[in-house]
């Protein structure tokens, strides 16, 4: 199963993993500034060294998926239509490449720190694990063409000045 899937065969992947450090993430990491994103971003950081191919995180029950058609409406209330809070929540969440109906799909992962991954031209990790030799230290990093880019997403974004994915890979390739 690639790092992105979804597993069919349990709904709950936290009861069959161990998380070193922080939930979804099979390897131990760190969240820390990364400033050289601008102030108040954070990075994902390996906290050992890991091989290429190595699977460091996992699906699990904390990403929720939100139709295309319920995100305006869950956006007002959850965020009571505060602009700084709904630009967050659109950067730190994702919509899944692939089918029409993945696309659909807004995933957002509040209380996992892979919404702390930052896009690289050059990306040390992959749907499927790490692709290279990494060091304790080293920021994970992906990239974010891999990400869907609907029409609808694209349009939500725009409304509340937030890039998308796709827009974010393009600007820094």
């Amino acid at each position: 199963m690639a790092l992105f899937e979804r597993s069919t065969t349990n709904e709950n992947e936290d009861a069959n993993h161990i998380f070193p450090t922080e939930p979804a993430f099979l390897v131990p990491v760190e969240v820390r500034d990364a400033v050289q994103y601008g102030p108040g971003h954070k990075g994902v950081f390996a906290m050992s060294d890991l091989p290429p191919g190595t699977k460091f995180w996992v699906w699990t029950d904390r990403v929720t998926q939100i139709h295309s058609s319920e995100l305006v409406d869950y956006m007002a209330q959850q965020f009571d239509n505060d602009i700084r809070q709904i630009r967050v929540f659109l950067q730190q969440g994702f919509v899944l490449p692939g089918t029409i109906e993945t696309e659909s799909y807004f995933c957002s992962n509040p209380t996992d720190a892979g919404r702390f991954m930052n896009h690289s031209a050059h990306p040390n990790c992959g749907p499927d694990g790490t692709l290279e030799i990494m060091k304790a230290g080293d920021e994970m990093t992906m990239d974010y063409a891999f990400h869907g880019d609907p029409e609808w997403y694209r349009e939500l974004c725009h409304t509340y000045g937030v890039q998308t994915e796709a827009e974010i890979a393009k600007q820094h390739s």
